[in-house]
């Protein structure tokens, strides 16, 4: 198996482990719990969680007391938070409207970066991914392109919010271009 792929296994035991025993006693508590993102299709280049709390108690108060438990953690490094409900995004189509906690986990041999978005029903708009059956549906080959192009930009560091490429960049490049490098995927997304 390639590298990429037992990198990428190895990621998303860890994250498991971290979910089950850290993160889903604490989080469950809040509300409905969605884990998405790279976990969820198999696609972890980096230790990375994507999870939403949908539940009509998203308020001012719960997220506090989220935020609280979080830090409280002994594995809790560091931590950002946002009230996007009464400070909305000055573009909102692009993000949740919602609370947003970013902690960051030191577990096992990783520091995992959580992004969790507390919301109420009326604001979840589901898995955005258009991507999403295709993703969970690979084979080792897609995969492993996906992994390895993520990997490279990570490395670049042009890969993420606020940076040249984002996931759905990839995915869409590896999945509609047949993207193999990024300079196949600056090709492409151009």
């Amino acid at each position: 198996m390639n590298n990429h792929l037992v990198k990428q296994d190895k990621l998303h035991t860890s994250g498991t482990i971290l979910l089950n025993e850290v993160l889903l006693p604490i989080l469950n508590k809040y509300g409905k719990v969605i884990i998405g993102g790279s976990y969820t299709y198999n696609l972890l280049s980096h230790p990375d969680l994507d999870i939403d709390i949908v539940s009509e108690d998203a308020t001012k108060e719960n997220f506090a007391a989220l935020s609280a438990e979080l830090l409280q953690l002994q594995h809790t490094s560091e931590f950002q938070s946002a009230d996007r409900v009464n400070f909305p995004h000055k573009n909102p189509g692009k993000r949740p409207f919602g609370y947003w906690i970013s902690p960051a986990i030191n577990f096992e041999d990783s520091i995992w970066k959580i992004d969790i978005w507390l919301q109420k029903p009326e604001s979840y708009t589901g898995d955005t991914n258009k991507y999403a059956q295709e993703l969970l549906n690979l084979n080792d080959e897609k995969r492993e392109t996906i992994l390895s192009l993520k990997e490279e930009l990570l490395s670049k560091k042009i890969y993420g919010v606020g940076k040249e490429f984002l996931s759905v960049d990839v995915y869409e490049g590896v999945l509609r271009g047949n993207v193999i490098t990024i300079d196949d995927l600056r090709d492409f997304k151009y």
